[in-house]
């Protein structure tokens, strides 16, 4: 099954295809409500969910070449990452891929 290899931080991980719906370029994030930040996309205003805290990776100020990845399980949120691509194989349905000798784990979402 296809998968975008995602970055945060150091952490880098899989997120299947089928999955997302859309990656953006970083655009401006509101200051941070309590719940965390919200964005408007084409028309629709998206829960921002930082995946650094996911990895224990340290936070940091949004950038131009950071990506929002809009996803669609169990309901539509945009993920906030460092970078993303390239796409590879990864088998369908394993916690786990292996890129250039590294175990990196595969985020699949019910």
């Amino acid at each position: 099954m296809p998968a975008l290899l995602c970055r945060s931080g150091q952490a880098r991980f899989y997120l299947p295809l089928s999955q997302i719906e859309r990656v953006y370029p970083m655009v401006h994030l509101p200051a941070a409500r309590q719940e965390g930040p919200r964005v408007h996309l084409r028309g629709e205003t998206l829960d921002v969910q930082d995946t650094r805290g996911w990895w224990a990776q340290p936070p940091a100020e949004p950038e131009a070449a950071q990506r929002l990845i809009v996803v669609t399980r169990p309901r539509r949120e945009a993920w906030w990452v460092d970078e993303v691509g390239p796409v590879a194989d990864v088998p369908d349905g394993a916690p786990h891929a292996v890129l250039d000798g590294q175990v990196l784990p595969v985020v699949w979402r019910p």
